[in-house]
C-alpha cells in the first residue's frame, strides 16, 4: 500500500511542477516590454478612434479631430483594463499552452524579429477590422429579422 502511495505521488508531482513551470512562463511572457507594449496599443487612443470607426454604421462619417475626442475618451475609460487583461492572458496561457511552447513564445518574442512582429500586429489587425467592419455590419443589418428570429425564439 506504501508503495502504491508513493507511486501515485511520484506521478502527481510532475504534473504539478509543470502546471506551477507554465504558470510562471506565461507570467514571464506578459511581463516582455513587447507584450506590454502591444496590451498598451491595444488601449491608445489611436486603437480606440480606429475601434470607433470600424464600428460606425454604414454611411456614418465623423471627422478626423470627432475620432480624436472619442479615441482620447475610449482610451482614459478601457486604460485601466489592462491589468486584467495580463491575468486572463496568463490564465488562458496556462489552459492552452504547455511548458515547451510557452518557452519557445519567449524565446521567438524576446528577439528582435519576435518584438517587431508582435508589436505590429495589433495595428495590422485594427487596420484590417477597420476595413471589413463597414460590410460585416451591413451584412449583419441584411440579417436582422433572422437574427431576432431566433433571439425571440421564432
Amino acid at each position: 500500500m506504501r508503495a502504491l502511495t508513493f507511486a501515485l505521488a511520484l506521478a502527481v508531482t510532475p504534473l504539478a511542477a509543470n502546471a506551477q513551470s507554465v504558470e510562471e512562463l506565461a507570467r514571464e511572457y506578459a511581463a516582455l516590454p513587447a507584450v506590454q507594449e502591444m496590451m498598451a496599443a491595444m488601449f491608445s487612443p489611436e486603437a480606440s478612434a480606429a475601434q470607433i470607426a470600424a464600428t460606425l454604421p454604414p454611411g456614418m462619417d465623423l471627422s478626423e479631430q470627432q475620432l480624436t475626442d472619442l479615441g482620447n475618451l475610449l482610451s482614459e475609460e478601457l486604460t485601466d483594463f489592462q491589468p486584467r487583461l495580463e491575468v486572463l492572458m496568463i490564465e488562458g496561457m496556462v489552459e492552452t499552452f504547455n511548458e515547451e511552447e510557452m518557452q519557445a513564445m519567449i524565446d521567438f518574442y524576446s528577439s528582435d524579429v519576435g518584438r517587431s512582429i508582435l508589436v505590429q500586429t495589433q495595428p495590422m489587425f485594427t487596420n484590417i477590422m477597420t476595413q471589413l467592419a463597414p460590410e460585416m455590419q451591413a451584412r449583419m443589418m441584411g440579417r436582422q429579422n433572422d437574427i431576432m428570429a431566433i433571439i425571440m425564439g421564432q
